[in-house]
């Protein structure tokens, strides 16, 4: 089949139009921010070793959960933005980023309190099996890394606005931003020879959260004053109604996180984590593919929500249409990284991981699932349709843990990344159930 970009994205649609502009721009980001998260793989490796890496590359798990404690308001925030701006509703618009702002702020800063307090009475050690020889302060760490997360959060809302706006290439500039200079930090710290998880963490946390605060400041003082979040624009309606569609997207990001993050803990628990480095390469490695194409992916979430408020059907199914046939692609490109992922690690991170081919094989059966399963979910969740996402989510979060220990302690780490696949099938073949259900009757 003969798959042309340039096809894909030709249309006289102002729509169409606004996704090919941020679509290129995306890719010139996100390609830069692949680069970069490939870089910071091993200057992070020099600076830590293996056993602390897996140490940290489980923080990072554990941090996912903050993406997800706003109980769903940003993601709910970013379809009732684009709903307003398509009735060109600029007031409401006003008091809802007013709104989800400052309950985003009362909630993280709570949340970010509960968590300390939590994590001071809890032995993480024994639970996760360190090694304290290597790492005395990791409560210490994970107080500082989940604290400046909460408060990185709050800031991210301007991301959330330029979403809904439809311009999702100015989102991932504020992302990719904060990257570099996560990795222009990195860099430093091999060279001045500093290799402490302390300082490692404030790196990777607090020059995020400086980035969203000047993003933030940019966004609402120059560009969009119109916009700017005030007292007086909070509206406690708007509350409920953010948080009405919020919650389920709030539902859905913590089931895809405990599915996420239980395979770092079950590593960790059932081995050591020095295990959890090889993993993650080859996570990386293979979820690349997967964030090239999010690339593409990810405008047609609010374009979706705009199209659907205007009534134009057709819009969206030859939309999908198109992404579909770049699954081929996907699946060429899959199968060529599999066959040179021995090269590719020895290149990336030298003789210091050592990657079993079987594990690159399932880890790219399980990139191209989850590919499939959210060429149709990002149409859904433009839409607000998430109940049959929901159920089967929540599903595959209840199941993966014993399974991936069952498999774990079977088949190693073959077996748990093989457990992720059983547990995200079914909710793969629901979502296109769901979207054939719900826009082709539209026709």
């Amino acid at each position: 089949m003969n798959i042309n970009i340039k096809h894909f994205l030709r249309s006289n649609n102002s729509r169409t139009e606004r996704i090919r502009k941020n679509v290129a721009a995306s890719f010139v980001i996100k390609g830069w921010a692949g680069v970069v998260q490939l870089l910071l793989v091993p200057v992070t490796l020099l600076c830590l070793g293996v056993y602390n890496n897996g140490l940290w590359m489980i923080v990072v798990s554990l941090l996912l959960w903050i993406d997800n404690m706003d109980l769903g308001m940003g993601n709910g925030l970013r379809n009732k933005v684009a709903e307003y701006m398509a009735k060109n509703e600029i007031e409401k618009t006003r008091c809802c980023i007013s709104t989800a702002f400052f309950s985003i702020l009362i909630l993280m800063f709570a949340i970010a309190i509960v968590i300390s307090v939590i994590i001071c009475f809890v032995d993480i050690n024994t639970l996760l099996n360190i090694d304290t020889h290597y790492c005395r302060e990791f409560k210490d760490i994970l107080v500082l890394s989940f604290f400046v997360t909460c408060m990185t959060f709050v800031f991210k809302l301007s991301g959330n606005v330029y979403l809904a706006l439809q311009l999702p290439a100015i989102n991932n500039a504020i992302v990719v931003t904060g990257q570099t200079a996560v990795l222009f930090g990195m860099y430093l710290l091999w060279l001045l020879g500093i290799s402490s998880l302390w300082v490692v963490a404030i790196v990777y946390t607090v020059v995020p959260l400086l980035t969203n605060i000047i993003a933030f400041y940019i966004t609402f003082w120059h560009k969009y004053p119109h916009l700017k979040p005030s007292l007086q624009g909070f509206r406690k309606y708007e509350v409920g109604d953010i948080l009405k569609l919020g919650s389920k997207f709030f539902l859905l990001q913590v089931s895809s996180i405990v599915i996420f993050m239980s395979t770092n803990l079950i590593i960790s628990a059932l081995y050591t984590p020095e295990h959890v480095t090889p993993y993650q390469v080859a996570y990386r490695l293979f979820t690349f593919l997967l964030s090239l194409f999010m690339v593409v992916l990810t405008p047609f979430w609010s374009s979706t929500t705009d199209a659907y408020n205007r009534h134009d059907y057709e819009w969206i199914i030859q939309s999908q249409k198109r992404l579909l046939k770049l699954l081929y692609l996907i699946g060429i490109c899959l199968v060529v990284v599999v066959l040179l992922s021995n090269y590719i690690y020895s290149v990336w991170v030298g003789d210091k991981v050592e990657v079993p081919m079987s594990l690159s094989v399932c880890m790219a059966i399980y990139t191209y699932e989850l590919i499939f399963s959210q060429t149709y979910s990002y149409f859904l969740n433009g839409i607000g349709a998430l109940r049959i996402q929901l159920w089967f989510t929540i599903f595959a979060a209840v199941v993966v843990v014993p399974l991936a220990v069952f498999m774990g302690k079977t088949l190693g780490l073959d077996g748990i990344c093989i457990a992720l696949i059983i547990v995200n099938l079914p909710g793969a073949i629901a979502n296109k159930y769901k979207f054939d259900k719900v826009f082709r009757s539209k026709m």
